[in-house]
């Protein structure tokens, strides 16, 4: 309690905070953007420590992160008083007071929640931790990779050091830490999802809207599974929902924080659609008129919200950045206002500079990083249309349908919807006919409609909000349509999971952009529809409930599941699961964090990615590298792990002091684990020679850990 109270302290004082900056930056938009506000408080304090370690100007640390959050509250302050942001305005504190109690509301039911369930192991929870542990022990950027000692970390890791800045700033354990900042992104992805779903319908019904369909909602497949088996809440497949399409992964928001992975695209979500908040203000209002102050602002947060979506996850920069982009051109195009020419000179140039500025926002990261990919692939074996359908239908049937319904209602407007809607379908049939033998009929209907919104978005002589919104649905269609076509060669390119990443990481994408969309779909729907039948509301609206009948019972089955019915007592300790089987492994990794250097490398035990016994765990929690982690994630971020694993062997086994010697040195170690799992796994032939070539520094339960020099 104490520590996630500390928490939740630390991210309302840098929301608080960051309140008059997230004002002025949205002041045109609805609600003057103030449900961002804590998301962009974490994020403008972590650029700013960042940056100043990319640059050599500081070395991060306590004294970085308290004079960030320092420059924050000055920053935040000093807008309050300049430019007098009206907050009292009746959206705008009405979006202030249901953010903050949504906020709350969801930190403390996710870090309940994560109690139950509190194990940082197993999936890729070890992978997350130690990039946690990583970031926030480098002196410079990018990180030391934890597991293997020599290399940087190549992988985008900026989420991982908002992670590390709240535990440094809080001082709470590590273990403990990762649960409460699986907690943070959920609420921060909560009052995000509010704020814009705000801003497009000036409703808060249509942000709780948001907040249902982007974060809580499951899929009608998992749905439909519970119905159709009726098994037991507690053996639920609560897992099986995400794997969906053969090959791939089919994640969705309420499936990650059931799982509780740290990963990029899930602490990419606020600040997703934080970034395409700016998005939406462009296409309502264009760009910041002077004074040159606020305008200087808006620009600046909108760069650094949407480049350092790159180092977050870097498959989300070029989506949001794209959606922005799209929101200009929905300000300059014809639309009912009909800008002046100066106007639309003045939008694009303001689009293209914050596009070109959010780029230098994030160079550090680009000038580092390299893609462990080559290029792209072409799809040549697809699924049959009715597979593509079903497996589509099951994942995304419930957004499906207001998409349908946004299509119905606009072609109810034209001029002659019936004549449209015969020639709409002999076109799809005869082209589907054609299509058919190559299996693209699931490529051309997404082409087509991803034809039709970018008309309805760009040409239309509708609201520009209305307009916006067909941005978003024509973007989820596109993230849907490119994996048909195109992959991103990976490591797995050349098996089965060839797709695996670019359909998980699409599709995700595509899941915030019709989740968003659906929210104003529903709102403005049910008011259409009811000014022309007087039944049209409820034939529309049975057909809706019984959706979110199924996408409802996700996050009730699954997480009963997950938490294994909540049998056990709830509590944030993520390290417990090892306290279990080694009993002296969790104080030696206190006692590393505590007194080893920030980068000496550490020699344990080296296993298979995913080890349930522990293997990795000693620089996974402690943050200090070692020789060699998960070989396969090493080859997946770019390295070759070479003779690594073998040399590990042979330092535990060899009797040799000489071949011993010789591959300390070669790998700089320090310190050497010898606990349980090291004896299991290469037995006591080879321990006594530790006690020549080093000095035992801790021996406790069966954990031993000997320093070198």
């Amino acid at each position: 309690m104490t520590a996630a109270l500390r928490f939740f302290v630390l991210i309302e004082v840098l929301g608080l905070a960051a309140t008059p900056l997230a004002a002025v930056a949205f002041a045109r938009l609805p609600g003057r953007g103030v449900a961002f506000a804590k998301p962009l408080g974490l994020l403008l304090a972590t650029w700013l420590v960042w940056m100043a370690g990319s640059l050599g100007l500081l070395r991060p640390g306590l004294g970085a992160w308290i004079g960030a959050a320092g420059l924050l509250v000055a920053a935040g302050a000093l807008a309050l008083w300049r430019w007098r942001p009206p907050l009292r305005e009746p959206l705008t504190r009405r979006c202030l007071l249901w953010s903050e109690a949504l906020g709350l509301l969801a930190f403390a039911g996710m870090a309940l929640l994560v109690a139950y369930s509190p194990d940082v192991w197993l999936t890729e929870k070890p992978m997350d931790m130690a990039f946690i542990n990583a970031a926030g022990n480098a002196s410079s950027f990018p990180p030391h990779d934890p597991w293997m000692a020599g290399e940087d970390l190549n992988y985008y890791y900026l989420g991982h050091l908002m992670a590390a800045g709240l535990l440094t700033l809080s001082g709470v354990a590590p273990d403990v830490g990762y649960n409460l900042a699986v907690a943070t992104f959920f609420a921060f992805s909560v009052v995000a999802a509010f704020g814009l779903a705000v801003a497009l319908v000036e409703r808060v019904g249509g942000g709780l809207w948001g907040v249902a369909l982007c974060m809580l909602a499951g899929t009608i497949g998992s749905g439909l599974e519970l119905v159709n088996e009726g098994r037991p809440l507690r053996t639920y497949d609560w897992f099986g929902a995400s794997r969906v399409i053969e090959g791939t992964i089919n994640e969705f928001p309420a499936f990650s924080f059931t799982l509780a992975d740290l990963h990029g695209h899930v602490m990419a979500i606020p600040f997703s659609l934080l970034a395409l908040a700016f998005g939406l203000q462009l296409a309502l209002a264009g760009p910041a008129p002077p004074p040159r102050g606020p305008a200087a602002l808006e620009l600046g947060v909108a760069a650094i919200a949407i480049g350092t979506l790159y180092a977050i996850n870097a498959w989300s920069f070029p989506v949001v950045a794209g959606i922005v982009l799209l929101g200009g051109l929905v300000r300059v195009s014809g639309n009912a206002s009909r800008p002046t020419l100066r106007e639309r000179v003045r939008t694009l140039s303001w689009t293209l500079a914050a596009l070109l500025l959010a780029i230098v926002a994030v160079l550090p990261f680009l000038l580092t990083y390299e893609a462990a990919t080559d290029g792209l692939g072409r799809v040549t074996e697809r699924a049959s249309f009715t597979s593509w359908a079903s497996d589509h239908a099951a994942l995304y049937g419930l957004f499906a349908y207001l998409v349908a319904t946004a299509y119905a209602v606009r072609l109810a407007r034209s001029r002659h919807p019936w004549r449209t809607a015969g020639w709409t379908a002999a076109a799809a049939l005869f082209a589907g006919s054609l299509l058919a033998a190559a299996d693209l009929v699931a490529v051309g209907a997404l082409v087509v409609l991803v034809g039709t919104a970018a008309h309805a978005a760009l040409l239309a002589r509708a609201p520009a909000v209305e307009r916006f919104v067909w941005v978003l649905i024509g973007g989820a269609l596109l993230c849907l349509l490119i994996p048909e076509v195109v992959y991103v060669r990976d490591s797995f390119d050349g098996s089965a999971l060839y797709r695996m990443n670019t359909v998980f990481k699409l599709g995700y994408q595509a899941w915030l952009l019709f989740a968003i969309a659906g929210a104003a779909v529903i709102v403005w729907s049910w008011a259409w529809l009811g000014r022309r039948a007087r039944f049209a509301p409820l034939a529309w609206g049975v057909p809706l409930l019984a959706g979110l009948a199924l996408v409802a019972v996700y996050p009730v089955a699954g997480t009963y599941a997950r938490k294994e019915g909540f049998s056990q007592a709830p509590h944030l300790g993520g390290l417990r699961w090892l306290e279990k089987v080694a009993p002296g492994d969790p104080p030696a990794i206190a006692w590393l964090r505590d007194h080893a250097p920030r980068g000496a490398v550490v020699l344990e035990s080296v296993g298979d990615d995913y080890s349930a016994f522990g293997h990795g765990r000693i620089s996974t929690f402690s943050g200090r590298p070692t020789v060699m982690g998960w070989p396969g994630h090493e080859v997946q971020w770019g390295h070759d792990p070479g003779t690594r694993r073998a040399d590990v062997d042979r330092l535990y086994t060899t009797p040799d002091l000489a071949v011993a010697r010789a591959l300390l040195e070669r790998y700089d170690v320090r310190y050497v684990v010898v606990g349980p799992i090291e004896r299991a796994d290469y037995g006591d032939a080879g321990l006594s020679k530790w006690a020549v070539l080093a000095r035992r520094v801790f021996d406790r339960e069966g954990t031993t850990v000997w320093r070198l020099g």
